[in-house]
């Protein structure tokens, strides 16, 4: 990260792209809710995490998909650049908001020459889950053969020999006519009013994955920095699922340090495309 940008200084810029997507949303009447690591910094802190220097949000399908067909169509394209889920550009399972004009290049995606180095703000979403065992675990494996390939796809470094073998195999196992079938499981249980809901493409392991579809309800708007944003009506069970009893707790030093870093270069005020074509260079002579 550049010296010059704290983690506050990114907070600041992913605050205020949260609340341009905090007015969308409330114009257009579409739902949506602070998620994981961003539900629990606005339950404990009031605002983001100190060391955090991302936010997320969740969205069921039918608000997912109401926000990218709008925000595509009548977002602020002079600001915003609207990177969707499963393109050639952005293989993973979820969407971006991106702010034009600036640069946060993380270790994770660095060879990926094709996305938007940008400040942004994830939107995931919440899939329809089945109670019975076998078939939600057959959801997640879905979910997550889906994930494994895009990170291959996204050429995503890892020192791990048996993880670059995992990736390799992923691009001969996830092919044009498996993608289909895959995308087609996770979304199997749209629809029915199953009891769970799910979100399997983000780090959580299995059993932090999914939760009782009661705990959305109505959005509870909680103080977060200098405004107001939603989370779950039952926020405090969701962290317990995701977190642990203790969620409210501040965690030892050191799980602070283990903490991802999404932005291992920043510039706030310079467009990102300059720097990753460095790195192209870089990256195909050496």
């Amino acid at each position: 990260m550049k010296e010059e940008y704290s983690i506050k200084d990114i907070q600041d810029v992913i605050l205020s792209i949260v609340k341009d997507i905090d007015s969308f949303c409330r114009k257009n009447d579409i739902t949506y809710y602070l998620m994981g690591g961003s539900a629990l910094g606005a339950m404990r802190h009031k605002g983001f995490i100190p060391w955090d220097d991302d936010l997320d949000i969740f969205m069921t399908v039918e608000n997912y998909e109401k926000f990218l067909c709008l925000f595509q169509r009548e977002g602020n394209k002079d600001k915003y650049f609207l990177q969707r889920e499963n393109t050639s550009e952005w293989p993973l399972f979820m969407s971006r908001v991106c702010l034009k004009g600036t640069t946060m290049v993380s270790d994770e995606f660095k060879f990926n020459f094709k996305q938007h180095h940008t400040v942004f703000v994830d939107i995931m979403c919440l899939y329809s889950a089945p109670s019975n065992d076998f078939a939600h675990r057959m959801q997640y494996i879905a979910a997550q053969m889906l994930r494994i390939n895009a990170l291959a796809i996204c050429n995503f470094p890892n020192e791990s020999v048996v993880k670059r073998m995992v990736l390799g195999v992923s691009k001969i196992a996830v092919n044009s006519v498996t993608r289909p079938m895959l995308i087609k499981y996770v979304h199997g249980y749209e629809g029915k009013n199953t009891e769970l809901m799910g979100h399997y493409f983000g780090r959580a392991r299995y059993k932090k994955t999914s939760f009782p579809r009661k705990y959305l309800g109505k959005p509870r708007y909680v103080p977060f920095e200098n405004t107001e944003l939603p989370v779950f009506e039952q926020v405090e069970e969701y962290l317990e699922t995701r977190f642990g009893s203790k969620w409210m707790e501040m965690p030892s030093q050191e799980t602070r340090d283990q903490y991802p870093i999404h932005g291992n270069f920043v510039d706030l005020k310079k467009d990102y495309t300059e720097y990753m074509n460095k790195e192209r260079t870089k990256w195909l002579y050496e």
